[in-house]
């Protein structure tokens, strides 16, 4: 390609990465802190401060430490390394103090760290770009950039501090970095795999799916009867015969994970605690290691009267994969922060309450991904994506431009190989998982997605070529429009088949939906509220990891106290006003009065408002572990009534009268209708067990 050209090219691209890194980034005033970002960031945070690896070790430290980064030149206050919640490694407490109540500037601190995030996305795109260009040409290069730039679900995640999109972009590259390496061996194309799979064992704990990955793509190599390039001086050598390109092939793949390990290690500085012992004592991680590896129960607190009512976890078996978690802990290989981090993932994946088309359970459902990624893909990508196959599949035309990336030439699966197989397994690995929690657990498909999208371009060709061309972009165009339409809450997408953002608490909760991101716009409702003379009360029940009192909202809280660290009366004394409710509450998902009212709720709520009413105040109880007592009943009685009044009104079919930030459901109730709602005949619901 001539020199201007490429340099015309790069502009263009640059351009388009630019555009979705502004995208990404420019909505951060609009989405409050999510459910994930204090424990990431604060998490990151400590371990450049302390070089201590005791907060959040089992979601990837390598997007923690990224998000961190540019919050090291600010003048930034942290809770006391003498405090028990950071002794006890209680990382969403040391977080809610580091964000809300140290008096630290947190929308700044989230715009850097999310501005930082995002650069994750930017490298995602260009990897999306190379391998659509590189399988199909340059027209496919385009395309792919073009729908993956508006992607709702890239922009969601390429604007928040998890590590969902920094394991997409480092599995991606990894796959890159081994497959050239397989076919060349240079120093650059070794030390590059090196870096790209230390990444992604860093970026996320499911960052160990690459390595049966990588094996079958060593054994795929192993298949092609061509010599091996090896270029570690000054001259190439070609290797030939299938044993000697197995064996060196091998030693490389083996350099590689050598050298990964090592950075492992050094992410670690090279020391097994995850605490840093000289700086501060350290009692446990906030779950014992017993716990993590099956050998003790979860412990649960035994003062709630609805803990019996709460889903049950299976009595704990190690595993095989606990055990060897267990040995290499045992033996020093691996450090240990990120083995009990790895263990804790594993355990708390087995088994997790979710929600799913009006159904509650804590293993799981075959289709909730796949339904999760045809409700919230943009349906010109979905029309794409099937054209795209079936001209793969049925035109076979060869790109010139393919040379220019893998050699040596091949079929399309062989050139395509990393992709298929990463997407094929990672598709399996979904449908049979049992952490259905949210649609960002299968980003890393959507750049395989677009890039064969992208060969749709193969339909543009003989008369009607001008035609289909247009068509194309005409498709692009429209999934532009509609990514535009869904700013600035890009994490509550949903395609207009499925009804959009308003129906989809039907649907999907949690991170598919209401991650806890509508804050700030409840707080502007309620100042257009109070600007028009309303002076109705407002009842908030709060799924996140924002502070209302930091937003300074006037608000009364209300059945959330599983996310409320602060002080409050129980139980709330509610009556009419603006009941506010993110999605996920609504849904009860993570309540223990899931899924209906029953007798036996019935029966508790009403003995426990009977023991309140004799006992008088809390103050005036007997002991302090009478007090304790009285307190947990008044927090039941609340979780209670929060559920029969959601009970109510799905009885009454009663729909929200708007949806704030995407996230907060809206419903104005009488007072009438309230002592209705939590005093008054209630038809009851069985509740099946939760499986």
């Amino acid at each position: 390609m001539p020199k201007p050209r490429r340099l015309r090219e790069a502009l263009f691209v640059g351009l388009a990465l630019l555009l979705y890194w502004l995208m990404a980034v420019s909505v951060s005033s609009r989405n409050g802190v999510t459910a994930d970002e204090v424990v990431h960031l604060t998490g990151g945070y400590s371990y450049w401060k302390f070089n201590d690896y005791r907060l959040h070790p089992e979601n990837g430290t390598l997007p923690m430490r990224i998000a961190a980064l540019p919050l090291l030149g600010m003048d930034l206050e942290f809770p006391a390394t003498d405090d028990p919640l950071w002794l006890n490694s209680k990382v969403n407490l040391v977080g809610e103090h580091f964000f809300h109540r140290l008096g630290n500037p947190t929308a700044e601190m989230l715009q850097r760290g999310r501005a930082a995030v995002a650069l994750f996305g930017v490298f995602t795109l260009w990897l999306t770009w190379r391998w659509a260009r590189g399988l199909f040409g340059a027209a496919a290069g385009w395309l792919a950039l073009a729908l993956a730039v508006f992607c709702p679900a890239l922009l969601a995640h390429g604007g928040l501090i998890t590590s969902d999109i920094a394991f997409t972009a480092c599995a991606l590259a990894a796959l890159s970095a081994v497959w050239r390496l397989l076919h060349r061996g240079t120093w650059g194309r070794l030390l590059a795999a090196i870096l790209a799979c230390a990444a992604c064992f860093l970026s996320k704990m499911s960052g160990a799916f690459i390595v049966p990955v990588i094996g079958l793509l060593l054994l795929l190599r192993w298949t092609r009867p061509v010599p091996y390039a090896l270029a570690f001086g000054r001259r190439a050598r070609l290797l030939r015969g299938r044993l000697r390109v197995a064996g060196v092939t091998l030693a490389l793949i083996v350099m590689t994970g050598a050298g990964s390990l090592v950075l492992l290690w050094a992410n670690y500085s090279f020391r097994f605690e995850g605490a840093n012992r000289a700086h501060s004592d350290f009692e446990d991680y906030y779950f014992p290691w017993a716990v993590v590896v099956d050998e003790a129960p979860v412990p649960l607190s035994d003062q709630s009267s609805l803990a019996p009512m709460a889903p049950g976890w299976r009595s704990p078996k190690p595993t095989a994969l606990t055990r060897l978690v267990t040995t290499l802990r045992d033996h020093r290989l691996l450090p240990e922060a990120y083995l009990w981090g790895f263990a804790h993932t594993y355990k708390f994946s087995r088994e997790r309450p979710a929600f799913f088309m009006g159904e509650y359970r804590k293993t799981g459902w075959p289709l909730f991904f796949p339904v999760a990624f045809l409700m919230k893909t943009p349906l010109p990508a979905l029309v794409l994506f099937v054209a795209g196959v079936v001209a793969a599949l049925t035109l076979r035309r060869r790109s010139p431009a393919v040379t220019a990336w893998l050699r040596p030439r091949g079929s399309l699966f062989y050139r395509a190989a990393p992709l298929v197989l990463f997407a094929t397994l990672y598709w399996i690995m979904a449908v049979r998982m049992t952490l259905n929690l949210g649609h960002r657990h299968i980003l890393p498909v959507y750049p395989m997605f677009y890039v064969f999208a992208s060969a749709a371009v193969f339909w543009v060709t003989g008369k009607a070529r001008r035609t289909v061309a247009a068509a194309l972009i005409a498709a692009a165009g429209l999934q532009a429009a509609d990514s535009l339409t869904a700013r600035p809450f890009y994490l509550a997408y949903f395609n207009p088949l499925t009804g959009g953002t308003e129906r989809a608490h039907r649907y999907f909760v949690d991170s598919s939906l209401d991650w806890g991101q509508g804050l700030p716009d409840l707080k502007n409702w309620l100042v257009e509220k109070r600007s028009r003379g309303d002076r109705q009360p407002v009842f908030l029940t709060y799924f996140g990891a924002d502070s209302p009192q930091a937003y300074g909202l006037a608000v009364v809280r209300f059945g959330d106290e599983m996310t409320d660290y602060g002080e409050r009366f129980f139980p709330a004394r509610v009556r009419g006003g603006w009941f506010v409710m993110s999605a996920t509450y609504y849904r009860r998902s993570f309540l223990p009065t899931r899924n209906g009212w029953t007798a036996e709720h019935e029966s508790l709520y009403r003995r426990l408002i009977q023991r309140l009413n004799e006992a008088g105040h809390p103050a005036s109880a007997p002991g302090e572990a009478a007090r304790a007592q009285m307190q947990r009943d008044a927090q039941d009685v609340e979780l209670l009534q929060f559920a029969r009044l959601c009970r109510w009104l799905d009885a009454q079919g009663r729909e929200p009268a708007a949806m704030i930030g995407a996230s907060l459901l809206v419903f104005p109730l009488t007072d009438a209708e309230v002592n209705a709602a939590l005093y008054g005949p209630v038809s009851f619901q069985p509740m099946p067990e939760l499986r």
